[in-house]
């Protein structure tokens, strides 16, 4: 079963997959919004792959011109906001494990640090996330045990539940990533943040949780 999302505008829900090069730099600035903004977030892992063969959207590694364009994009934007994006894929990565990984750190202060060192790991080093030394480093280094996430990870309960947290992005709207919720509002795409700051000011919920 997906997990139960928080109540409406209680939170900043971020979508994400490990695979996307956009996801990447919204990786590296949303928790910076939302302290700024008083706002807890929540990191939401599913997989990218399944919404696009349900809405018949090409991948950008499939398509010569979005690609070439995506990857100058990504650098430019990862540049402005002084992240260090030096590796694009030149083929689909499988993101699986790392997603899995991610939901299975969910609520634990150690998923943050586990998310970031898989992203940083793929787009900066330029390393396999499905490497199973990368997925065991991430998981380590902040202090979880390793045997235990690898158990959780190959168990058939984590998988139906990527599939579950999956399917409900997809009923709720999701067709890329990154995506933001904030309550029922929508925001797809990493130069999409700042509309959300504005919208999440505009209802006075930090001034509210700050009282």
């Amino acid at each position: 079963m997906a997990q139960e999302r928080p109540a409406e505008a209680e939170a900043v829900e971020f979508y994400f997959e490990f695979a996307s090069p956009y996801a990447f730099p919204s990786s590296e600035t949303i928790e910076a919004v939302c302290a700024r903004l008083g706002v807890p977030l929540v990191w939401r892992p599913f997989m990218l792959g399944p919404i696009l063969r349900r809405t018949g959207a090409r991948p950008l590694f499939v398509d010569s011109g979005r690609g070439a364009y995506a990857r100058r994009d990504c650098l430019r934007w990862a540049g402005v906001h002084g992240i260090p994006f030096r590796h694009w894929a030149t083929a689909p990565t499988n993101s699986l494990k790392a997603a899995r990984g991610a939901l299975y750190l969910q609520g634990r202060r150690t998923q943050a640090a586990f998310i970031h060192a898989c992203f940083r790991a793929h787009f900066v080093e330029g390393r396999n996330l499905y490497d199973d030394e990368l997925l065991a480093q991430g998981v380590s280094e902040p202090g979880e045990d390793v045997a235990a996430f690898r158990a959780a990870i190959a168990a058939p309960a984590l998988k139906q539940r990527l599939i579950d947290e999956t399917e409900s992005a997809s009923t709720r709207g999701v067709f890329g990533a990154p995506t933001f919720f904030f309550g029922d509002e929508m925001f797809r795409g990493n130069d999409r943040l700042a509309v959300l700051e504005a919208i999440v000011r505009a209802s006075g919920w930090g001034a509210r949780s700050r009282a």
